[in-house]
């Protein structure tokens, strides 16, 4: 849940800035580390025993977010006045934020955020993307963070919930913790320069669509 607030919130700190005319450079978290304390405590932390959380791999998806943000829109994100006042509450909040590099990279952050956290429905996505210039594709690649991926708590909640791994289970959670990318690049047909995704998220989770031209 975390991660996905993550997401959703440092998103509307860029639509602030824009409302106010605010130039960020860049952002700081807090996040503390206690030491001899149970696992996954919820100290708002980065990692936990030395295990990465899911919070942590959605950092490093802003990081993988190019240097100029382009026009993104969503039928599903909630607008900032309305989150301000009243949360996320009636609907769940499905948003995106769009960057672009000098070489071309398209990298597109999608989430899906409720403030309760409980069990719902996937969402089905469509991503319709224009002025992609020439060219017959583009390569993409998929990493998300949700309960299946880059997600050591789901790994150690599935384990029992145990408060001394052993050194092979340790192995597995430091395993579950890492992004990956969801299988090899795969080519999307370009057209007129629009192209179309389809994409499922996970509720509460968060995903990084990057577009690479073939051969990069």
């Amino acid at each position: 849940m975390y991660s996905s607030y993550t997401a959703a919130s440092f998103a509307r700190i860029w639509d602030l800035a824009d409302q106010h005319k605010v130039n960020i450079e860049g952002a700081l978290t807090w996040a503390f580390t206690f030491e001899d304390q149970p696992w996954f405590a919820g100290y708002r932390q980065l990692a936990t025993n030395g295990i990465d959380l899911p919070v942590l791999n959605v950092f490093r998806l802003f990081a993988q977010l190019g240097d100029t943000r382009i026009a993104a829109r969503s039928s599903g994100q909630i607008p900032l006045a309305a989150m301000m006042e009243a949360g996320v509450r009636s609907a769940p909040d499905i948003g995106t934020i769009a960057t672009t590099t000098a070489d071309g990279k398209l990298a597109i952050l999608i989430w899906y955020y409720h403030d309760d956290d409980l069990a719902g429905p996937d969402a089905a996505i469509r991503v319709n993307l224009a002025g992609l210039g020439r060219g017959k594709s583009r390569q993409l690649t998929e990493w998300p963070v949700d309960e299946s991926h880059a997600n050591a708590f789901s790994a150690w909640k599935a384990m029992g919930s145990p408060q001394s791994p052993d050194a092979a289970q340790y192995a597995v959670l430091e395993k579950a913790s890492q992004l990956a990318p969801v299988g090899p690049a795969r080519s999307v047909a370009v057209s007129g320069g629009r192209a179309n995704l389809e994409v499922t998220l996970r509720r509460q989770g968060v995903s990084l669509l990057v577009l690479d031209r073939p051969g990069n």
